[in-house]
């Protein structure tokens, strides 16, 4: 019994050695892993409101930003409090509230006295009145009212029926505020709505007024459609900013003092329905993830690219080295870095147009053939004498197969379809003055003209193939030839644009990526049309600045194939949300690798003790 007990005992006492020294290695552990940060993405940190206060010498302010946390019921009194301490603020009770009297000794005196800004905007309303937001940039700046403001913008908000809703005149801002800032701080957030999107803001409603059907909230600066949105807009001195609610589908009001211009013609699309077609397609296409196909078209409607585009696709170049398995993934991307202004021929090091008249255009169709004629001509490109392929054999190979129709099909097939011969039409526009390619089009137009007139194009996107050809081989798709039932092809097209700007496939209410894609593209390429300025694709390389800092590049995921979007073969290309996702400013990669490094050395360990106690 005594030598059980001491058995027991010993047994006991090992099992505490080893307790003990099992604590002792998870303490280890968990001192070593404390010091590894969580996973935090950018635009989760705390967004904080931030109050500044600057004196009589704005270089050196007498609170720099300071960021103040809040409870969600603050002023922006209490703010500035948070920021400079109770015993740093003077001010004095009125009807309207306290009024601020001096911040750090600084006295509102004479002709002094301190402005409130909200944002880089001079507030409408009182510090006391104004209830602080996340993210907020509080200013208090001590101003001299007889002095004039040096930057001073005007803001004006009009209905559907240009009836003035507010005229704020002479509004002083400072750093570099925003449109969408002017109208918010000056309408106030209860009449503003708006929602955040991957790119910026887009307006909701103002005064109460929903952008829904047709309708919008335009954005104009001195006077002219904006190329950007509101929120990538900075304010310069002097601009005048309007908002106004308009349809994409009215037409111009009645003028006693035309000049004499005939209206349209019922079932066409008039210039200003046009026109505002286009600017309802920009503002859906900026609220969303960028393709190729959309710069093309945003480039043509003379719209500001996002800088994140390029980064993009300079991120997927050098992942991929710049190579590609299917030839219009680098035709596209050609494209696409022609529009956002860069050179094809030199791009992360890469010269993307050598691997197009080097390639197997082939290998994917007739698509690869006229993409490639296209991506060559887009910024008339020089070919070696040694290319493979020169911009005479492309034009003969899509010529050769040519069907007794006189439409193509992408593989080549006996059965042609409306748009490949759309797209191969495209191609060929710049070459229609030779005769030999001039007959081809000639057969091609009128099949396509068939077709209409039997309505068998029935969706947006074979519409819009056949208006971008149309367009490029200067036929108007708004005119007689493409008529039926009193309804132009152009017509027909813009049918399927929806209250949101986007374009559906085939009737509904719901926009898709694959047919705004084309969709835009084709009223930005009639619109080019109808101002004389040529093809949809003509995109001439821009002369670019040095540029000596590094871009910064997010690395896609690498385990994806790219989803090309070809017109003919209808497969949609799906945003590529990972290409936007926020940069992980703490990744726990390395975090678990440690983690696991040192739980196989404590199971080790513990798996050697184990052993020695059994032997």
């Amino acid at each position: 019994m005594g030598t059980f007990l001491n058995k027991r005992e010993g047994e006991t006492d090992m099992m505490s050695k080893q307790k003990k020294i099992w604590l002792v290695l998870l303490l280890v552990v968990s001192m070593l892993t404390s010091g590894f940060q969580a996973p935090v993405l950018a635009a989760e940190q705390s967004a904080g409101s931030t109050v500044k206060v600057i004196g009589a010498d704005e270089g050196i302010p007498l609170q720099t930003e300071t960021v103040v946390e809040l409870t969600g019921s603050e002023n922006a009194t209490e703010a500035l409090i948070k920021a400079v301490g109770e015993e740093n603020v003077e001010f004095s009770d009125t009807a309207y509230g306290r009024m601020l009297n001096g911040i750090k000794g600084l006295k509102a005196e004479g002709t002094h006295f301190w402005a409130f800004y909200i944002n880089g905007i001079m507030a409408q309303v009182g510090a006391d009145s104004y209830k602080v937001k996340q993210g907020d940039k509080l200013s208090f700046r001590y101003t001299d009212w007889t002095k004039p403001a040096e930057n001073t913008a005007s803001l004006k908000v009009l209905d559907k029926a240009d009836q003035t809703l507010n005229d704020s005149p002479e509004i002083t801002f400072f750093d570099n505020p925003t449109a969408f800032d002017l109208l918010f701080v000056t309408l106030g957030s209860d009449k503003v709505e708006y929602l955040d999107t991957q790119y910026g803001k887009m307006i909701t409603s103002v005064n109460g007024i929903a952008a829904e059907g047709t309708y919008f909230w335009a954005f104009y600066v001195n006077g002219q459609s904006a190329t950007v949105g509101a929120d990538s807009y900075q304010l310069q001195a002097g601009d005048e900013i309007s908002f106004k609610y308009q349809s994409w589908e009215d037409a111009p009001a009645d003028d006693d003092n035309d000049n004499g211009t005939t209206p349209p013609t019922e079932g066409t699309v008039s210039e200003a329905e046009l026109n505002q077609s286009v600017e309802a397609a920009t503002q859906y296409v900026l609220s969303h993830e960028i393709t190729e196909w959309e710069a093309v078209a945003l480039r043509g409607a003379g719209k500001t690219i996002p800088s994140n585009y390029l980064e993009k696709v300079k991120s997927i170049i050098k992942e991929r080295q710049g190579n590609f398995s299917r030839i219009t993934d680098t035709e596209r991307y050609v494209l696409g870095i022609l529009a956002a202004g860069a050179d094809p021929t030199n791009i992360e090091g890469y010269n993307l147009v050598d691997s197009i008249y080097n390639g197997n255009v082939t290998k994917q169709g007739l698509n690869g053939v006229a993409y490639a004629l296209l991506a060559l001509d887009s910024a008339n490109f020089e070919l070696p004498a040694s290319a493979k392929w020169s911009r005479e054999g492309l034009v003969n190979y899509l010529l050769e197969r040519q069907n007794a129709d006189g439409g193509w099909a992408w593989d080549g097939s006996a059965t042609s379809d409306i748009d490949t011969t759309g797209m191969v039409l495209t191609a060929l526009a710049p070459y229609k003055k030779q005769s030999e390619v001039l007959e081809k089009v000639e057969v091609a137009v009128q099949y396509l003209a068939d077709k209409y007139s039997k309505a068998k194009i029935d969706n947006s996107s074979t519409a819009s193939q056949v208006i971008i050809a149309l367009s490029a081989l200067g036929i108007d798709s708004n005119g007689s030839l493409f008529r039926k039932d009193d309804i132009s092809l152009l017509h027909y097209l813009i049918s399927f644009q929806n209250a949101d700007g986007g374009f559906d496939w085939q009737g509904g209410d719901v926009s898709d990526v694959f047919s705004t894609q084309q969709g835009i593209q084709a009223v930005v390429a009639y619109q080019l049309f109808n101002l004389g300025k040529g093809s949809l694709y003509h995109l001439p390389v821009i002369a670019q600045e040095p540029v000596t800092d590094d871009p910064v590049i997010e690395k896609p995921e690498t385990d994806k194939p790219i989803t090309e979007s070809p017109v003919v073969e209808k497969t949609t290309e799906q945003p590529n949300t990972n290409s936007h996702k926020l940069p992980n400013t703490a990744t726990e990669h390395y975090n678990l690798l440690v983690a696991g490094g040192l739980l196989m050395l404590i199971g080790s360990l513990y798996f050697f003790m184990q052993r020695r106690r059994k032997a």
